[in-house]
């Protein structure tokens, strides 16, 4: 084991991480509550918030998978506490690695090498950590205000506020896959691209004529896991 990994890895940060990962279980709890006692107090049945639940949790799958996944690639360089913490916050390996990677560097070191220090590893924690304060401070200044905005926009039309919820997560999709579909060349990021959107394209066509409840639940979760395993052929 390289040196600063049997820091990284250290008793002492498996414990400092453990409130950390405590207050994102908490705040799951927390909403899944609120949005029950919000859901029967505008007359929605039991039932119906049972369903709600058990899609979101399948709907949820996929994409903890693809963060499990990514978190086995950053803890071979940033150790267990470290990168256990950090996708439970932010879930996104496509930012913590090249945070970590750009740290190292600046410290002259190489992520993962034998020339990665405890100084440098200390420099990437900061750095990945301090990188993503944007994202909380807007949340925190700005969340409580969204719906203010939403509400001027779609000025009371539900039609307007559908269209703007299908935009919003078009365009997230969008953002995420466009730099690796167009331009350039076929890569295996590309591949894992095409094939999703083929399989969800498809899967959504049969649900239109079959109406098949698995489709629904299972429909991304399926394509983001074929598209993955399509990509990973040519890695």
């Amino acid at each position: 084991m390289l040196e600063y990994l049997k820091i990284a890895n250290s008793p002492i940060l498996w414990i400092s991480v453990i409130p950390a990962v405590g207050v994102v279980l908490y705040q799951a709890a927390a909403f899944m509550r609120k949005a029950t006692e919000s859901g029967k107090e505008m007359g929605i049945t039991d039932e119906q918030i049972r369903t709600a639940k058990k899609s979101a949790f399948l709907a949820a799958l996929g994409p903890s998978l693809v963060i499990l996944i990514g978190m086995v690639a950053l803890l071979t360089s940033m150790g267990g506490p470290v990168s256990f913490m950090r996708l439970s916050f932010i879930g996104s390996v496509m930012y913590e690695l090249p945070s970590a990677d750009i740290a190292a560097s600046t410290a002259g070191s190489t992520l993962g090498t034998d020339d990665m220090t405890a100084a440098a590893f200390a420099n990437a924690v900061w750095i990945m950590t301090l990188c993503s304060l944007g994202w909380i401070i807007v949340s925190a200044l700005f969340t409580d205000k969204m719906g203010t905005l939403r509400d001027r926009v779609a000025k009371g039309s539900e039609e307007v506020l559908a269209v703007i919820a299908t935009a919003g997560g078009v365009a997230t999709f969008t953002y995420q896959v466009a730099n690796r579909v167009v331009p350039g060349p076929i890569s295996d990021q590309a591949v894992a691209c095409y094939v999703a959107f083929i399989i969800m394209f498809a899967l959504n066509l049969i649900n239109e004529k079959k109406k098949l409840a698995w489709i629904s639940q299972f429909g991304i979760t399926i394509a983001m896991i074929s598209g993955m395993v399509a990509g990973s052929f040519l890695m």
